[in-house]
């Protein structure tokens, strides 16, 4: 269970641990941007000229990339490249030329381990605590005392953040392919992500402010409906481009496909069981 606060405590059983007692086996794992949030109390202002540096940098201190992934993105960027008349070019450049979303869709991230962690996080703290920490003007990015006690409070998270072993956090959701390369996508269940991503959900359900109690009540648990059953979907059987909520319809649409096309539409539906007139 990830959380943005309560994932240990310095006096014995935390709080979220003493909530879910009864779960032997929860993990309790403090969400890493909520972690690298802390440090932003550090800085002098987040307007900055090194602050997005300082963040990047701190995210690499706690993540490193599957070097398999970027094997196979590297080879697919260099094959669209190729595709489109473009010489080879360096690894550096090749590595420049990949976005953002391609490396969060097609490589899997892993935390490098609480010594390596603090090794990294204490040097590049050190760093920007320093001369090499001031912009063109002279503005230092933190300020001494600050980033030093902040740096002090959340050394003892750094084990918290790291991620649970034995357990794998990505969900494959399909394969693209590019330049050649049949590249996975991935969908990764760390952190508060889809808390975050629910949040969001509910001002899509719910139209406008004016709905009434009936209607908005009737609103909320369809939405509520409709988000566990897209999770669970999700979650066992991979993601699906069909999206319909009503079993009467879905009943329908298994039967005129399999009619008409000889085949079901959707393979991960499962028509409902004939009623045999038994009591269990």
């Amino acid at each position: 269970m990830y959380v943005d606060r309560d994932c240990c405590s310095p006096h014995g059983q935390s709080q979220v641990r003493a909530m879910f007692a009864e779960w032997r086996e929860l993990q309790v794992r403090l969400d890493i941007w909520h972690f690298m949030r802390r440090f932003a109390a550090g800085v002098t202002t987040e307007a900055h000229q090194l602050y997005g540096v300082f963040m990047a940098r701190l995210s690499r201190c706690i993540f490193e990339l599957d070097p398999a992934d970027v094997a196979a993105l590297r080879l697919a960027k260099q094959g669209q490249l190729l595709a489109q008349g473009v010489g080879p070019v360096s690894e550096k450049a090749l590595d420049q030329m990949i976005t953002r979303r391609e490396l969060a869709l097609h490589c899997r991230k892993r935390t490098r381990g609480a010594e390596e962690t603090a090794r990294r996080i204490k040097a590049l703290v050190d760093e920007m605590d320093s001369e090499k920490g001031r912009d063109t003007l002279g503005v230092p990015l933190v300020d001494h005392e600050r980033i030093q006690q902040v740096w002090k409070d959340q050394q003892r998270h750094i084990t918290c953040i790291q991620d649970p072993e034995g357990f794998s956090l990505y969900l494959k959701t399909g394969t693209l392919k590019k330049g050649g390369v049949d590249l996975c996508c991935y969908r990764c269940a760390r952190g508060s992500t889809s808390l975050e991503s629910f949040h969001l959900h509910l001002n899509r359900f719910i139209p406008g402010t004016s709905a009434s109690d009936a209607h908005f009540q009737a609103y909320l648990l369809e939405g509520l409906m409709r988000w566990n059953q897209d999770r669970m979907e999700e979650a066992v059987r991979g993601s699906c481009e069909l999206r319909i909520y009503s079993s009467a319809e879905r009943e329908a649409m298994d039967r005129l496909s399999r009619k008409i096309l000889k085949r079901p539409l959707d393979e991960r539906y499962q028509p409902p069981g004939a009623y045999t007139g038994k009591n269990d």
